[in-house]
């Protein structure tokens, strides 16, 4: 009910303060989700505490990374109708809240329906391995960019409402081919293009406002028919929704069984702190100040952040010509209105003034301290 929820929302609130959390907490009848920083404590891990020990978060995944710095520059605890939104609603009336292409009306309740989990180890990895399964990375365009594992699939999609119009377009592709035979190819899915190996002059051009569904030049071409779906995203979350609605959906055979990692690329890379007998490649974009992470969860050490596109960018972009700090970069300086131009140059204005003065640009209003 709503008015638990924000009794939660408070009460989430007051905890997370006390212990001067900083990042997004989201609320939802189905769960809780978000990503937080805190100091370290001589007097335990109070927030830990708390999550684990109240009623409503029995069972609360949690993975933990360290930084040296924080990663939020304010708390955030919202409350969502869903804590991620797969598509859309077929039945909006706005079309903002539409799905991208066909979606299927089924329920989508990923507490009573998902995928089986795989854990992130040699299970995941044979799955990897195996011609007979086609892996789908769920997450969009430009984090699949800077990483993805070895043998997953790109959707190409820009968000996440282009997924349910993709997926039925490859089952159906899927299901006009034969089944696996020794003549086949080895491999069951073949790219258009894979991302993370273009070229880097290229790279892809984001657009999280996208309204048409994922063009048929950018459909991986199908060699065989699959016995078996993956799916992975950064923390799981997207998972629970893509794989809840492609069973609810029926969107593949009922022979054809669906599987999920459990806790997502995250969970992956934390299980495996170096490169060696791993096959993930490149790194992990997330959604906080660390850009990316690579294996053992450890920060980007080769992208930050335009603030402009918010997408991943190195070294080597920066040092373009048509790279301008705050404003723009290669990926979105043809996109964006002049006024968006405008609004950028004055707060990086802004940011550099504060900087100037030993202050924050961004805080939160609700800690006293200006640093942690």
């Amino acid at each position: 009910p709503e008015e638990e929820l924000r009794l939660l929302q408070a009460e989430v609130e007051q905890n997370m303060r006390l212990s001067k959390a900083r990042g997004t907490i989201l609320l939802a009848a189905e769960g809780l989700n978000g990503t937080i920083c805190y100091p370290e404590s001589d007097n335990g891990d109070q927030v830990l505490d708390f999550l684990n020990n109240h009623v409503n978060f029995q069972g609360l995944r949690t993975r933990i990374s360290y930084v040296d710095t924080a990663i939020f520059h304010r708390l955030k605890v919202k409350i969502k109708k869903e804590i991620v939104t797969i598509g859309g609603k077929v039945d909006a009336t706005d079309d903002a809240k539409k799905p991208i292409g066909y979606m299927s009306s089924c329920t989508i309740d990923p507490t009573k329906i998902v995928g089986s989990y795989v854990q992130p180890g040699k299970e995941w990895d044979d799955l990897l391995e195996d011609p007979d399964i086609v892996v789908i990375d769920t997450r969009n365009k430009y984090e699949i960019d800077i990483g993805t594992f070895e043998n997953a699939i790109s959707p190409n999609t820009d968000n996440f409402r282009q997924f349910p119009d993709w997926l039925h377009r490859f089952a159906e592709e899927c299901g006009t081919m034969k089944v696996h035979d020794q003549e086949s190819s080895s491999k069951q899915v073949q790219c258009v293009e894979n991302p993370f190996q273009a070229d880097e002059e290229k790279g892809t051009i984001h657009n999280a406002r996208c309204l048409v569904p994922v063009p048929d030049e950018d459909m991986p071409k199908v060699n065989r028919k699959p016995k078996g779906v993956a799916m992975f995203c950064t923390g799981g979350i997207r998972c629970e929704k893509s794989t809840s609605y492609t069973i609810a959906a029926k969107v593949f055979p009922p022979d054809v069984p669906v599987y999920h990692l459990d806790g997502g690329v995250l969970a992956y890379l934390d299980a495996h702190p170096d490169e060696e007998n791993s096959k993930w490649k490149g790194e992990c974009y997330v959604f906080d100040q660390r850009v990316a992470v690579t294996h053992g969860l450890k920060p980007s050490l080769n992208y930050t952040c335009c603030h402009a596109c918010r997408r991943p960018i190195s070294a080597a972009d920066k040092k373009r010509s048509d790279y301008i700090e705050g404003v723009s970069c290669r990926f979105c300086k043809d996109h964006g209105s002049n006024k968006q131009k405008t609004r950028f140059e004055e707060r990086q204005k802004q940011i550099g003034l504060a900087k100037e003065k030993g202050a924050f640009h961004i805080h939160d209003s609700k800690y006293l301290e200006k640093k942690l």
